[in-house]
């Protein structure tokens, strides 16, 4: 996979049936998508979007690895589809703008159409089957990329991972005992960055509803990646603390 080299670099993996490079090109002609794939390069040949496309041999730890991302749909069928995989494709694109993530989604999109078995989110660390990518391209109007990219880890401190993908801070918050309360309130926060567009300061008070408890939104450093690392969010994260009253 290419080396990070933009501030935000969104990487996705799609496993696949393709024996070479040039089966690839084959499927991707004759799923008629609308894409052309040539040298290194993946483009829409109407709106002359584009990323880069990186073709690997089979890899045998990609199954755990979409296990562990996707453990919603472990044991399912299109999961073990994956086991059989005989080539790795990796989309590349720098930027961090929800257009290009968008972009990059139906690229994606298109590997499926041309036999891919499923997508991961390499800069994030979730894993979709087939069907629910496809779903998630056809309500981008929905502001479904929220879905695609963003995960939140749970543990004494919960964080949202992914909202770089879209040109945005995480969020983190600490975890009183009640985690899914805690992620539900991450979920709504970064949703709401995301679809509202909204100028946040540090000091400025949050909360899901009127009635729901306030929280006083914060700068903050945001968990400890590698330097390389492609969860690492340049953008920075809000730490939401609650209001005493």
């Amino acid at each position: 996979m290419p080396e990070r080299g933009a501030p935000v670099l969104t990487v996705l993996c799609v496993p696949g049936p393709w024996s070479s490079r040039a089966a690839l090109i084959e499927r991707i002609v004759h799923s008629h998508s609308g894409y052309l794939f040539a040298g290194q390069v993946l483009m829409h040949m109407e709106t002359k979007t584009h990323c880069e496309l990186d073709f690997q041999a089979a890899d045998p730890r990609i199954g755990g690895a979409f296990r562990a991302a996707g453990p919603h749909w472990a044991d399912t069928p299109d999961m073990r589809r994956i086991d059989g995989h005989a080539s790795v494709v990796y989309l590349v694109a720098g930027g961090g703008t929800a257009l290009q993530a968008e972009a990059l989604m139906q690229a994606a999109a298109a590997l499926l159409d041309a036999g891919g078995l499923g997508v991961k989110v390499e800069s994030s660390g979730v894993a979709h089957p087939p069907d629910a990518w496809r779903e998630l391209c056809a309500d981008l109007h929905l502001f479904s990329a929220h879905r695609a990219y963003v995960l939140y880890i749970t543990g004494p401190q919960v964080y949202s991972c992914g909202m770089h993908n879209l040109g945005l801070r995480d969020a983190i918050v600490e975890n009183d005992g009640d985690a899914a309360g805690a992620v539900e309130l991450l979920r709504v926060f970064t949703r709401y960055l995301f679809t509202e567009s909204p100028t946040v300061r540090a000091g400025q008070t949050f909360s899901t509803a009127q009635d729901e408890p306030a929280y006083r939104v914060l700068d903050d450093a945001g968990p400890e990646y590698d330097a390389d690392s492609l969860y690492a969010n340049p953008f920075g994260h809000w730490r939401l603390v609650p209001v005493r009253t």
